[in-house]
């Protein structure tokens, strides 16, 4: 892998600043004088990730990370679909397995590789320690990607699910 990968995660990485940004319009006007942003609020609901086993993954999650089955269901169609919503916390993900599903190109495996092609890159968990957190999943089984990358403002690391999706555990300390 090119340093310049590494050099534009710890990049982006420091730009997150202290948390998540509010996602509702700031209330001021743009040039035009039309409203700058939306007029009504958002909050994060979940995030949807096709797995190859689901049951697999609803107790890799638990393991793992804490997540908890809320409901499992079955869309009896044609693809068969089978999918599962898990909490921690209220931050929901959606697992879900489909029948004849192709498995995930190789390069996405990769976090730094994955920046080359549009598209959603990675989900991440703050955590108040991300070198702990990931020896801790380390000495559970989990797979490192990447790290973790210690900074001035962040640490990151990059695992691997069960199924080998990479995510990140970020901390930021502060401004």
């Amino acid at each position: 892998m090119k340093t310049g990968f590494f050099a534009a995660l710890a990049a982006l990485a420091l730009i997150g600043g202290t948390g998540a940004p509010a996602l509702a319009g700031d209330g001021g006007t743009n040039a035009d004088g039309a409203p700058d942003g939306p007029s009504f609020e958002i909050t994060a609901n979940h995030v949807g990730i096709s797995v190859p086993d689901l049951d697999a993954s609803i107790a890799w999650y638990h393991r793992m990370l804490g997540f908890d089955l809320v409901r499992k269901m079955t869309k009896d169609a044609n693809p068969k679909m089978v999918f599962a919503l898990i909490r921690r916390g209220n931050f929901n993900l959606e697992l879900f397995q489909v029948d004849n599903s192709r498995a995930m190109p190789a390069y996405r495996f990769d976090p730094t590789a994955d920046l080359y092609v549009h598209g959603i890159k990675h989900l991440a968990f703050e955590v108040k320690d991300a070198v702990a957190a990931s020896n801790e999943l380390k000495a559970k089984g989990a797979k490192i990607l990447l790290g973790p990358v210690v900074g001035p403002r962040t640490t990151y690391v990059f695992i691997a699910d069960n199924s080998g999706i990479p995510f990140e555990l970020i901390q930021f300390k502060g401004e």
